[in-house]
Parts: C-alpha cells; structure tokens; sequence
C-alpha cells in the first residue's frame, strides 16, 4: 500500500507499513521507509534521513542535472569584495532598465501600475534582498574559478596608478648561495610580525636584488598580505595571515613541488590544488627568501634550532622533510639587497648642465 501527503509544495509518495501510521516505524512519520515525491515538475527519490544519503533529483523525462562540483572552490577576502560590487551593479543595471520601462518607487509592490519598492539605492536595500543578489553572483564567480579562471581584483596602489612592491621600496633577504639545495625535501618557517607587504619562499641563488620577488622567473614566493602567490606575476592563492601567523615554506626537488603552509594548515589555490608551483627544473638548486616592505617585520627561521619550529611536526616532519638548516653549525649567512646613491656626471644637454663659468654640478642617482 502507499500513501501520499502533500507538505507545502511538496508531494511525498510513501509506502504503508501493517499496524503503523504513514509506514512509520514509530507509527507517527512517514520517514524512516523508502519514499518519493515531486517538487517543482522534479521527482526525487529518498530514504530516512537518520544517516541515509540525500534525494537523488531526477526529472520525469530522465534528465538529471548536473552541475560543477564546487565544492572545493572558496573566494579570496578580495574577491567577496568583488561579489558585493558586482552585486550593487547588478542592481544599478536592474533599476535602471526598470526606470527605463516608467516604473516607479512605492512601499509596496504593484506591478498593474509599475511601481516596486526595490526602487532605491543599493545599500537601502533590505539584507534579504542583498543576500540573494550577491549569493547568485557569489556562485557565478565560483563557477568561473572552478573552470580554471583567474580572478585578482585590482589593489588601490594598482589603481591609483601607484607600482605594487617597488623594488626600491622593499628588502629582500636571501640565504647564501653556497648553501643551495638540489635534491631533497626542505622546510623552514616565516613568522609575519605585521601585515603588511611581505613575500616568503623559494628562489634561485642568482635571484636578483633590483626586481620585485616573484615578478621574474627567478623566485617562487607566497604573499600573505594579498592572497596571491607570485612567479613571473601573481595569481590568487591561499588566504591573507594575520600578525603572528606563521608560514610554512616546503620544497620537494625529487617531486618539483613547492607547498604553503600558514599556522601548520596546508594552503590550497582556487582551483583545489594544495601545490603552489610545480614543474620546475631544478637546475642549480634553491635558497629561502623572503622580502618585506617599509616598516614591515617578520622573522626567518630556518630551523638550526628544530625545537623552535613551530609547526614542522604537524606538517613537515611526517612527510619526510628537513628544516633548511638542520646540518649547520653556525648561523646561516644571509644577504640582503641595498640601495646606495652614487655620483654621475650631468649631461650637456642636462637642464641644470654646466655653464660655463660653474664647474660641472653632480647629482646622486639610485643604483641597486
């Protein structure tokens, strides 16, 4: 026998037990059995939900639908900046085509006459009604980073026209060369003091001073302060740390792998992938580096000390790697890059070039 209850919109189709109510096994629910039922043209299938997997949705002529699995995919602080902007857009557009047609504001909705009470500026909206117009864009941009696009909405500096890291306005700090790696799997930590502009990671030994970290191909780092990793240019990746956060800086040479970790938490990109850079050729091997900028503070452990490595038994040790420094017995030499001015003839053509009753002025200019 079976038996049918209709629960707002919708209708569930159910089996009768002997001696129950609704094939309870209580007598009093119509869950715990086998039941079917339609919602919106969609017919489903379902079990008691007391541990039971979900309803499988199927149309009535079999088509199933199926859409990408977004599980996985987790928006950046900037990017739900995006949504928001992208949802006050939306209604701006909305209104507009609106007002366009001769609709016009009202308290209370009347289509007969064209009158909405949505009628009004975004951040008068009321929460609900934001929450749906950013949710259904919030999924929209999920959808395009789950097929593999980037998404890095622009910074003030960036859009001020103002340079983003300017090598003249960051240190860069590097490991001596002689003790490069070439084989093995290596860790060591970043502690971020402050938040601000600062890079950390893995590097050619001949990584160059004057350029920016990570805007060649000679670097491989992870900025916290942005969300991007950076190798010949940025792409979104991982979240931002706060002060006191902690870095994890692993590289696998036998795998080409290079891994972030922030508080012992592995870092992962938009696409799902807990590997930040892979693929690369090992070549004359790596160094740790990290660069910050002006008035910014964070702590290289390199791991001579292993104890002092905060999260390397949660996240390095287990997977078989060493702290950078573990074979040394001395401290580490570290290099740092530096500005110094330096004097150069003006030249004739100069404006402020010699004249000739005055020796040749000479003026300072930057040199890496």
């Amino acid at each position: 026998m079976v038996g049918v209850a209709n629960w707002g919109e919708v209708q569930f189709v159910f089996p009768f037990r002997r001696g129950s109510l609704a094939g309870s096994p209580t007598g009093g629910s119509p869950f715990g059995f086998p039941f079917w039922g339609v919602l919106g043209g969609i017919q489903f299938l379902g079990v008691s939900p007391f541990g039971c997997p979900p309803p499988r949705y199927v149309m009535s002529n079999g088509y199933k639908p199926a859409p990408l699995d977004l599980a996985h995919v987790r928006l950046t602080p900037a990017q739900l900046t995006l949504v928001d902007r992208l949802a006050e857009n939306a209604h701006n557009v909305w209104a507009r085509d609106r007002v366009q047609q001769g609709w016009t504001y009202s308290i209370v909705q009347d289509i007969k006459n064209k009158r909405n009470p949505r009628l009004v500026p975004y951040n008068l909206l009321d929460e609900r009604t934001k929450k749906t117009n950013r949710d259904s864009l919030c999924e929209a941009v999920r959808t395009l980073i789950g097929y593999g696009y980037n998404i890095e909405p622009p910074d003030q500096e960036t859009a001020q026209g103002v340079p983003r890291g300017r090598p003249d306005k960051m240190r860069i700090f590097r490991a001596e060369r002689s003790y490069a790696v070439r084989s093995g799997k290596w860790y060591f930590e970043f502690e971020a003091v402050t938040t601000g502009e600062m890079r950390v990671g893995w590097a050619r030994p001949h990584v160059r001073p004057d350029i920016e970290l990570g805007a060649d191909e000679l670097a491989y780092v992870f900025n916290g302060h942005r969300a991007q990793r950076w190798h010949v240019g940025s792409e979104p990746f991982g979240r931002t740390w706060q002060a006191g956060d902690v870095v994890g800086c692993m590289i696998d040479l036998a795998e080409s792998h290079i891994t972030f970790t922030l508080n012992g938490e592995v870092l992962i990109s938009d696409a799902g992938s807990e590997v930040a850079f892979k693929d690369f050729e090992v070549g004359e091997g790596f160094v740790p580096v990290c660069s910050l900028g002006l008035e910014q503070v964070g702590r290289l452990n390199l791991g001579q000390d292993v104890g002092s490595l905060r999260f390397f038994t949660i996240c390095g040790l287990q997977e078989g790697f060493e702290p950078f420094a573990i074979n040394t017995k001395r401290p580490l030499t570290l290099w740092f890059s530096k500005s110094l001015p330096q004097f150069a003839p003006v030249p004739p053509d100069h404006p402020h070039g010699p004249q000739p009753s005055n020796p040749v002025p000479m003026v300072p200019i930057p040199t890496p």
